[in-house]
């Protein structure tokens, strides 16, 4: 579980690191898991624009035993439980890949906006566990944050044109609700901006309504993250249309297994 003081970074800043939560071991056989699944056809498989890298392999949860391992690790769920005040189930999981030289950018946004308007979660009692499976830098395209601005509840940019083309919009570069510029400037003036970095193994817990965004990996090597995103069993979402390997309908609650 959270200490205490990490507890209260994660609810002033609506983020925090967790140092070591995987050990080497692990870290290296879920890493080799991800490198599978980057190899599988599979829905959820999305490529960056150049058709040939992978961007992110979503609702890796669903097809890969492992890793529905380590969404019910202990000491992992137990931090989600304690977040969230109740027991948990994971609403989605993905691995972004964020390839050496060729890892494109995630506009600045907030998780909460696609799960409100897309899948009729009722409300943000959500929480992302994301698992650095490379040692993540400043220059390999770290998540950067604005560290509090999930005070501010969702900021509602207008619903872009690339929206049109579907879920596959909520998962590009031209994502369907990103903050411009204007909108961006005074909010990150107000709250600054903040890079999520640590060594593999690490974790970064975040709200869903913290304003977040990365830009392209220029390093030589990877940064690769997993990130499964626990949901209350009182906060199962009414109704909405997107594939399950964005939004699960399964809510059983998980049960934890204290070893991988």
């Amino acid at each position: 579980m959270l200490s205490t003081s990490q507890l209260d970074i994660y609810r002033n800043k609506g983020y925090v690191v967790v140092p070591g939560l995987l050990s080497q071991a692990e870290t290296a056989r879920v890493r080799a898991e991800a490198e599978y699944l980057f190899g599988r056809d599979h829905p959820g498989r999305v490529m960056e624009n150049d058709g040939l890298t992978v961007r992110g392999i979503h609702g890796c949860h669903q097809v890969s035993p492992l890793l529905a391992r380590l969404a019910r690790l202990s000491r992992v769920l137990s931090a989600a439980e304690q977040v969230l005040g109740s027991r948990v189930y994971v609403h989605q999981s993905k691995v972004n890949a964020k390839r050496a030289l060729r890892g494109d950018l995630w506009p600045w946004h907030q998780d909460y906006i696609f799960w409100e308007r897309e899948d009729g979660m009722p409300e943000p009692r959500v929480t992302n566990v994301a698992f650095f499976l490379d040692d993540v830098t400043p220059h390999n395209g770290p998540l950067l944050l604005l560290p509090g601005s999930q005070h501010l509840g969702v900021v509602a940019p207008q619903r872009r044109e690339a929206a049109e083309r579907g879920w596959e919009a909520h998962l590009s570069a031209d994502l369907a609700y990103a903050l411009d510029a204007a909108r961006l400037a005074p909010l990150a003036e107000k709250f600054g901006i903040e890079a999520a970095t640590g060594e593999a193994g690490s974790a970064l817990m975040f709200d869903p309504r913290l304003i977040h965004g990365s830009g392209t990996n220029m390093s030589p090597v990877d940064r690769t993250l997993l990130l499964l995103t626990y949901n209350s069993i009182h906060n199962v979402p009414r109704g909405g249309r997107r594939p399950t390997f964005l939004a699960e309908r399964d809510a059983t609650p998980l049960r934890p297994v204290e070893a991988l």
